[in-house]
Parts: C-alpha cells; structure tokens; sequence
C-alpha cells in the first residue's frame, strides 16, 4: 500500500510522466494531503464524524484506586491454633460460599491436639448431663448439680460445633469461604502455624467496588461540585465511564490526610474484569460544563509534542488533511478542541493511527516530483 499526497490539494492532476508511485491506496501529492480510497478506509476501520458545539464538563485529572466495596469482602479467619494447609488454592481462585479455603491440623502441637480434645470434653460432658438428667429423675442429685452440669455440656458443645462448622476432614478441621466470590490475597502459606483468629485469606465477592481518587488540595474549592468519573485502568488501557457501570459519588474528604490530598470516592458495579487494589487514573467530572467542541481521545495523534487531528476535504471522501490543534483537559474519552476545527468539518475518529502511518509512508524520504 503506497498513500501518496497531490499536487495542488485533492483534485485530479494530469501528470504527463505516468502515475508510477500510483498504488490501491492513493496517489502523491501536496504535503499534508493523504488519499485513502473508501475501500481502504473501511478495510483500516478508518471512520469520520461531522463537528459540532456540545455540553462538556470541567475535567480535574488526578490518580485513583479501585477497593472492594464495604460488605463485599471478608477476612477468613484460623479457628485453631495448627499447621495450615490451602491444597491447590491460590490468589484469583474462584471460591463458592461454603467452599473449602484451607485445612488445619491441629495434631503434633505443642498443647496437644486440640481437636481431639474438644471432641472427648464435648461427648463427656454429654454423656455427664444425660446421666444426670436420668438421676434427677430419681432425685438422686440436686437441682444445683444438674444445673452445672448442663452448663458444661452447653459451654463443651458450642466450643466443638465452632471448631467443626465447617467440617472435619482427615487432615483437620475445615476452614470455608463465608461468600461467594475470588481469593484476593492469602496471609499464609501451606505448612505455616497459625494462632486462632490469625488470617489465612481475603475473599471478595466482587460484585460491587468502590473508586477512590486522591485529589490536590489546589482543588480543594472545586470538589464539592464533582459528580461523575471516567477512569482508565493500566492493564488493558481502556477508558470506563462510572455512568456506565451505574455508579454513583458516595463520599468527599472535607480535610486531607495531612498529606494535602482529598479523598473522593465513588462506587460502581463490576461489570468487567476489574481488579480490586488495582491503581487508575482518574478524570473528575464537575458540574461545571459549558460547550465546545470536542473529538473523541482516539481521533487525536501526537507528533514531537505537537498534537493534530485528520480532516476530511468536504468535497473528496478520499482525501485528508492533517491539522494542527490545540487541546483542553481531557474527561478520558473526550478531548476539548480549543483551536484548530471549526463546526460542520468531518474529522475521522476512528482509525487516525493508520491515516498518520498513510501521511508517513506515502512520501519515502528524498523522493520529490521533479522527473
């Protein structure tokens, strides 16, 4: 594919010495005019839009977090002291509510296995109640007595039945996901000893997050007028907006942290594959719009700092005009265009990449015109 620029703008120019740099692309011409023909520019995914004046809202950029929303993540929690074991799970693994999340044995400890012994104080403490329950009958013990009994058994019960809740395997007692959700991290590795009540895992459910953004304290006068987002996460490079994801602005920090930024924070549905702890950047949408023009993010190439967008010529579909331009603050999706377009123009919004690489390898360096 050769893309070549004019002489003279997109016209058709009767060169007497042949078109030999003619390829399915275009043809040579005026620096700065590409020719693409409508087959190739469907072929590239090349497509333009007409511009036009519209509401855009004053944009704060800063950086962000995406964290689990409160209720939708849980600590599991050692329910014996003993040696863990987590068999094939790992951090990301997907976790049913009830699942097993790890095992501990609570055998070769120093205390003794404390299983075990729950269970022998469990079913003597049983066996000591319902044989005081048959003696009352024959009023051989005391009211008292068989009241402190049942206390035993009860106390002796509830310690086993918490230790057992989630079952009892051959390798111990049987630690379970209280949610349905993935394993975000793990506090502890197979072979570990833990402590009761030491954390073994962190299981999200996932299904609600939250987005916290730290803003410059310069801002401070701006904040309250903040009501939406868009955020790009670095792992597919993809603008989201929280619209979208059916979000909503749940809280703004009146005072910083003593570090000058302010916390604001939204909560969204996690409606793609979102990662919780995960660092984004973040554009603040204030209610403070006005109208302007503006293009989507990706219409817009940059060249040695210098930013320009393509135009299509109003009376040749296949010709394109590079156009230098001058940009506000971005809102992640949508750039301002603050000088360079004028209303009515066509500006291709999707493809700009390949029309740039056109307006490159349409003219090798060193070549000229003058046969």
């Amino acid at each position: 594919m050769a893309l070549c620029a004019i002489l003279n703008g997109c016209h058709n120019h009767d060169h007497s010495h042949g078109h030999e740099h003619e390829e399915e692309a275009g043809a040579h011409g005026h620096e700065g005019e590409i020719h693409i023909s409508p087959e190739r520019q469907e072929a590239l995914g090349i497509s333009v839009d007409t511009v036009a004046f519209g509401e855009f809202s004053e944009v704060i950029r800063t950086s962000g977090q995406i964290v689990s929303s409160a209720g939708d993540e849980m600590t599991v929690v050692a329910k014996s002291e003993g040696i863990v074991s987590l068999g094939d799970l790992s951090e990301g693994s997907a976790v049913g509510k009830g699942s097993r999340i790890a095992t501990i044995s609570t055998k070769s400890i120093g205390s003794g296995d404390k299983l075990a012994k729950a269970r022998i104080t469990y079913e003597t403490a049983k066996k000591e109640y319902e044989r005081d329950l048959q003696l009352r009958e024959d009023n051989i013990v005391s009211e008292s007595h068989l009241d402190k009994s049942r206390l035993d058994y009860e106390h002796a019960k509830a310690e086993y039945d918490a230790l057992t809740a989630g079952g009892v395997s051959a390798g111990g007692l049987v630690v379970t996901s209280p949610l349905s959700g993935f394993v975000k991290s793990l506090s502890v590795r197979s072979g570990d000893y833990v402590e009761t009540g030491t954390p073994i895992a962190t299981v999200s459910s996932n299904r609600r997050l939250r987005l916290r953004a730290d803003v410059s304290g310069k801002y401070y006068g701006r904040i309250a007028r903040v009501r939406d987002a868009d955020f790009i996460t670095p792992y597919d490079g993809r603008a989201y907006s929280l619209a979208d994801l059916g979000g909503r602005l749940v809280s703004y920090g009146r005072a910083s942290d003593g570090d000058f930024y302010i916390p604001v924070t939204f909560e969204f549905d996690n409606k793609g594959d979102f990662v919780p702890g995960s660092f984004v950047d973040v554009f603040l949408k204030t209610a403070d719009s006005g109208s302007c023009i503006s293009v989507p993010l990706e219409a817009v190439v940059e060249d040695q700092g210098v930013h320009y967008v393509f135009v299509r010529e109003e009376d040749d579909d296949d010709c394109f005009i590079k156009r230098e331009v001058t940009l506000g603050q971005s809102d992640g999706t949508r750039v301002p265009v603050i000088k360079g377009l004028r209303e009515g123009e066509m500006v291709v919004v999707s493809g700009a990449v390949h029309v740039k690489l056109a307006g490159v390898t349409s003219v090798p360096a060193g070549h000229t015109h003058n046969h």
